[in-house]
């Protein structure tokens, strides 16, 4: 292992990810690491032997990997060259017999998880290559199960399960995947319709076309929540003329035809939100805003990351556990992250101006943005623009919720993305 990496792992696993003295490390050695050809080729090899028994080691590729993501988005010149040479080793091990399927679906987990396409050499029938030999495939309802109670266990709801979800599946061929969420759809279980709302927000287009496809059956099974239902018509606007928005218009009539059009916004408890805070956009045109609030006795910390050219980044909410981590995660971002007070309507306009932008640039809200909307009773945002063709829905007034005394505090949303640092940590799946 090269020294730099060396150096890095050792601080890793003494004081862990999470402590002062390896942030430091790792904000020194980023770039170094990243321009290292034979460091990458050292992390890759690890990584490539056994993420299981080199656990810091595939943190650190994580990491890389994010900062990689973020380099390319910024222009910066390590990212590009980093994930170069990392799929050239990732390459070069394969060719050498590091070829057992199921561990490169973890590795492709970690590209998704970074929010990185994950290379052709890592999918399971990758562009180029040979059939693959029949690959042992876990078994699904224990897998999900397994799941749902780790979630469960460290107090995660339905975004978690997704996001382990989403990694599990990162290494299926896109037809593939497509037939695993629609099949998901039809099991009983109490996450799996908010997950199909994430998937129709961050999936690709086959992905898009099965979870409405999905969507569509347990609507005509009288499975379909009346909730999940409510957020179709909002998402429809975020998403461009498809196959898949086509599905839902077609979701809305058959809804009204039943009419379950309106049921879904009946006996919904309203938040009261005590504080909004925004950074002040950075360099680079991030932003972040953070909202703390209460929904039906829990307080809530919901934390969405803006960027220029990208919209709504990454957003996600902490329901919390205490007051003291409320007031943790506040005291963090009002001192660390420099923002400032802003009232209610200036976080809408905000959030819709970033909406606006980011599906102009082809970029639909991150899926947390869907729990945001909904803990701080936002689902009034509109991009300028975008209707709710097949929907019976009406548009509420955008002054705010009369229980709101915001316009206090001032808080962060991280400068860099919001992965990695508040959010619940993501889980290896396969």
């Amino acid at each position: 292992m090269v020294e730099i990496a060396e150096s890095c792992l050792n601080v890793l696993h003494q004081q862990g990810l999470s402590s002062v003295q390896f942030q430091f490390c790792f904000e020194r050695a980023k770039h170094d690491l990243q321009a290292n050809d034979m460091a990458c080729d050292a992390i890759v090899a690890e990584v490539m032997q056994s993420m299981d028994d080199h656990p810091d080691v595939a943190t650190l590729f994580g990491l890389l990997l994010d900062e990689a993501r973020m380099g390319i988005e910024n222009d910066s010149p390590y990212g590009k060259a980093f994930l170069e040479n990392a799929e050239k080793a990732i390459k070069a091990r394969i060719a050498a017999g590091a070829r057992e399927p199921l561990h490169r679906l973890k590795i492709a987990g970690l590209y998704r998880r970074a929010g990185l396409p994950v290379p052709d050499i890592l999918m399971l029938d990758p562009v180029g290559e040979s059939p693959a030999e029949e690959i042992p495939m876990p078994d699904l309802d224990g897998a999900l199960a397994v799941l749902a109670a780790e979630v469960e266990a460290e107090g995660g709801g339905a975004y978690e399960f997704f996001s382990g979800l989403d990694e599990m599946s990162a290494g299926m061929p896109e037809d593939v995947k497509a037939a695993f969420v629609n099949h998901l759809l039809t099991l009983d279980n109490p996450f799996l319709e908010r997950c199909a709302l994430y998937w129709l927000v961050s999936g690709a287009s086959l992905t898009r076309e099965a979870v409405a496809a999905g969507l569509r059956e347990r609507l005509m099974r009288g499975k379909l929540e009346p909730g999940t239902l409510s957020y179709l018509p909002i998402i429809r606007g975020w998403l461009p003329a498809s196959a898949a928005r086509a599905a839902i218009d077609a979701i809305g009539k058959l809804a009204r035809r039943q009419g379950l059009a309106n049921v879904s916004n009946q006996n919904r408890a309203e938040p009261i939100v005590s504080d909004i805070m925004a950074t002040t956009a950075d360099g680079v045109g991030a932003q972040g805003l953070t909202i703390v609030g209460k929904l039906q006795a829990q307080t809530f910390v919901a934390m969405i990351l803006l960027k220029t050219g990208y919209g709504i980044k990454d957003a996600f909410v902490i329901r919390c556990r205490s007051k003291r981590e409320a007031a943790s995660i506040v005291s963090y971002a009002r001192q660390e992250a420099n923002s400032v007070r802003i009232d209610r309507m200036t976080a809408e306009l905000l959030l819709e101006a970033a909406l606006a932008d980011g599906i102009e640039n082809g970029h639909p809200p991150a899926p947390g943005f869907i729990d945001v909307m909904e803990a701080c009773s936002l689902s009034q945002l509109r991009a300028p623009g975008k209707g709710s063709a097949g929907f019976a829905g009406s548009r509420r007034s955008a002054k705010g919720n009369p229980e709101c005394d915001s316009g206090t505090t001032g808080s962060d949303a991280p400068q860099r993305d919001c992965t990695g640092c508040a959010r619940p940590v993501h889980r290896q799946l396969v």
